[in-house]
């Protein structure tokens, strides 16, 4: 059948529309922009759930489908948008695809309608009471933490593995994880045994864990013993949590501060007796993810990132201050002096001091990486032919540039490219 995809660009949306096309089906996915992967039986339309609730023409229905699936979701703790997207938008989705007599699923949340406290989960409720007041043919699923390549938490969590000592809102808390292979093998269930009236079903899996218990887990597959935990302190998360508020973290604000302390579980017995589906346990769909390279690569990323930035912006401030007059004295041996001595310390800390900068944004950070590596082997060739006795320096200053040559290398080898969105 014609199936309209909401969100096939998002992490669950990429996984069910390989599926939906392996069963023969035809997509028509959406997102933002109107672009994704090309894929034969997949033709994509702009769709823009925000403006949709603020307008119900703005967007072209697609003649034929007979079935919605509507897995857009917003990682923000903006009620406003949360409402703007998650709500509004939703409800115009679903008044266009019972106006054109199409079945809806819609994907929710575990928890959606017990913690109206939090705008996430509040939005989600609002959207599935109204979809299923329609009394159109519904099915709203609300999942638990869904672990896989690609995910938002999933990348989070692989994350924090290589740690020895993981910091951790909460240790105690359980939540009931299931494998994207899971999510996606519950919808085809559905789909070959739709319910015959709308029906809300927890998407979980079979096993209470904590998350330590999911952490160690996935540290077990990468060869690594359990790790050891530790709960952050509540001032210190809050203080945190407000800080992510501002800067849109994800995995830090006052949204998942309030979840972490609280169980979040469910039977899967509805699903089971709906569909005859039952996920499998966490550690049976963990066979070829995560690797422990990908694993460090995550850790080790922001890190050499931080490191290099206060390596070059803490180069310039030196070059302007303490050691301006010891850049002089470098330049006489190189036989400069005067002004021209003057401007190319100064011009060379500014150079520094951008390259720095250029580190922070992700649209200049290739560019920044590879003028870096460009600079530093400039430096090391000038260094050589006109001040070699810096070679013989006890600390090797210079040659110590090769290290960082090859750790500039390595970030740029593994910065995603612009086709790689970031995982949502």
């Amino acid at each position: 059948m014609r199936i309209l995809l909401v969100g096939g660009n998002g992490f669950i949306g990429r996984h069910l529309m390989t599926a939906l096309l392996a069963e023969g089906h035809r997509i028509v996915a959406t997102s933002r922009r109107g672009q994704g992967p090309e894929l034969p039986g997949v033709t994509w339309q702009s769709l823009d759930l925000g403006r949709l609730g603020r307008d119900g023409h703005a967007f072209d229905w697609p003649a034929g489908t007979a079935l919605v699936i509507n897995a857009a979701g917003l990682l923000t703790s903006d009620a406003g948008e949360l409402g703007a997207v998650q709500d509004r938008g939703s409800r115009a989705l679903f008044d266009l695809a019972a106006s054109h007599d199409a079945q809806i699923l819609q994907f929710s949340a575990l928890g959606a309608g017990e913690h109206s406290e939090v705008p996430f989960l509040a939005s989600k409720a609002a959207a599935d009471d109204y979809l299923l007041g329609l009394n159109a043919s519904c099915v709203v699923l609300r999942p638990s933490m869904v672990i896989g390549r690609g995910g938002g938490s999933s990348g989070w969590l692989t994350q924090l593995s290589p740690l020895p000592l993981i910091p951790l809102l909460d240790t105690r808390a359980r939540v009931q994880p299931l494998h994207i292979d899971d999510l996606v093998a519950a919808v085809l269930a559905l789909l070959r045994q739709w319910p015959s009236r709308p029906t809300v079903l927890p998407l979980v899996g079979p096993q209470p864990m904590t998350l330590p218990q999911i952490i160690d887990t996935l540290r077990a597959v990468q060869g690594w013993t359990p790790a050891r935990y530790v709960q952050v302190p509540r001032r210190l998360a809050a203080t945190g949590a407000r800080l992510g508020d501002r800067l849109d973290w994800r995995a830090l604000n006052t949204q998942t501060l309030r979840l972490a302390g609280h169980d979040n579980l469910a039977s899967p017995e509805p699903l089971a007796e709906a569909s005859g589906f039952r996920a499998a346990p966490l550690q049976a769909r963990l066979h070829d993810w995560p690797t422990r390279g990908e694993s460090v690569t995550a850790t080790l990323r922001p890190v050499m990132l931080a490191v290099l930035v206060a390596i070059w912006l803490g180069t310039a401030l030196v070059c302007l201050g303490p050691g301006y007059d010891w850049g002089l004295r470098i330049m006489a041996q190189a036989g400069a002096e005067g002004w021209l001595a003057a401007a190319a310390v100064v011009g060379g800390a500014i150079l520094d001091a951008v390259l720095g900068l250029g580190l922070l944004w992700r649209r200049w950070r290739r560019l920044a990486l590879r003028a870096q590596i460009g600079l530093m082997l400039a430096y090391m060739v000038i260094i050589t032919m006109l001040v070699p006795l810096y070679w013989s320096d006890p600390f090797a200053a210079v040659g110590k540039n090769a290290v960082l040559i090859v750790a500039t290398l390595w970030l740029l080898w593994t910065e995603p490219g612009r086709k790689e969105a970031p995982p949502k």
